[in-house]
């Protein structure tokens, strides 16, 4: 049985029944690279090839991020191990995971932030009916004041918006379960009501990837042209400039666990952190000697 089909018949409606579309789409991507390593479209057999799965991990490790590598191996396991228990494949393979580094958070200042939304201002041609500049500076002030993840923002509708309020379901959000409300501020509103209608608030009509191609150029005119994951980027921004404001980080990030929240989301550059080192060791060297210009005469 091909893996594509066995994911269709027996994973997806067994395991991500009320899990998000984007979900199942990075199941497919997953798929889809698996399928390019093999050189032809893997079937169960090739999933329970340890060796193959090992070889394909590796070169993914190579090439993409450790954490994108590691997101795939756990897809690739998780319909193993189904597949193995419904006797679809005679044993589990042996996959260990990939290596992660811990990475400090990286957040935009309110300096860099104030560039990425004058450059989404400055945005050319529209989105559906709406001015692309208008439509973008809403989405990404939605994305900013709420730090709710861009999935769920493109996927909430407009009935959930009422001034000011936004409503977004729990089956549209990472984990399918817990509903938020944001109340949001009287500038995000006053865009917004242009922008409701039927259907979703931010109705996007081209194909998704050409939203994270057009981010891409607005972080480039901004400046700020290292940044990945823009959309994630401006989640940890948020997060970490509520922490900075003093504010409770975790119930604003809304995760169950403080731990994911300071590991991942809060830059300590914009958060106080204590007393430096330096402060607290004793003085080993002796300051360098000012130097002094030649007098006036």
């Amino acid at each position: 049985m091909l893996l594509i089909e066995f994911f269709d018949r027996y994973y997806r409606p067994l395991r991500l029944r009320g899990r998000s579309p984007q979900t199942s789409r990075l199941y497919g991507c997953t798929i889809r690279a698996f399928a390019r390593h093999l050189g032809h479209e893997p079937t169960l057999d090739d999933l329970a090839d340890e060796m193959s799965l090992a070889r394909f991990l590796d070169e993914r490790t190579g090439t993409r991020s450790p954490y994108s590598a590691e997101k795939e191996r756990s897809q690739l396991m998780a319909m193993a191990r189904l597949a193995n228990e419904r006797r679809m494949i005679p044993a589990l393979p042996t996959c260990q995971p990939v290596l992660l580094p811990d990475r400090v958070p990286c957040a935009w200042s309110a300096e860099e932030l104030r560039r990425l939304f004058a450059a989404a201002g400055k945005a050319q041609g529209f989105v559906g009916v709406v001015p692309a500049g208008e439509w973008l500076v809403a989405l990404l002030l939605a994305a900013y004041e709420t730090s709710e993840r861009i999935g769920a923002l493109l996927e909430v509708a407009a009935a959930n918006y009422r001034r000011p309020h936004l409503h977004v379901p729990g089956e549209i959000r990472k984990g399918g379960k817990r509903s938020r409300v944001y109340e949001l501020s009287p500038a995000l509103c006053d865009r917004l009501d242009r922008l409701a209608g039927d259907g979703r608030l931010f109705a996007w009509p081209h194909h998704p990837t050409y939203l994270w191609d057009r981010l891409r150029r607005i972080r480039i005119r901004a400046g700020l042209d290292g940044k990945r994951l823009a959309f994630q980027q401006l989640r940890r921004s948020s997060i970490s400039h509520v922490a900075a404001s003093g504010a409770d980080p975790v119930a604003y990030a809304g995760h169950a666990q403080g731990a994911t929240t300071r590991r991942w989301y809060v830059d300590p550059r914009l958060v106080p952190q204590g007393p430096r080192p330096a402060d607290m060791l004793p003085a080993v060297v002796e300051p360098p000697p000012v130097e002094r210009g030649p007098s006036p005469s």
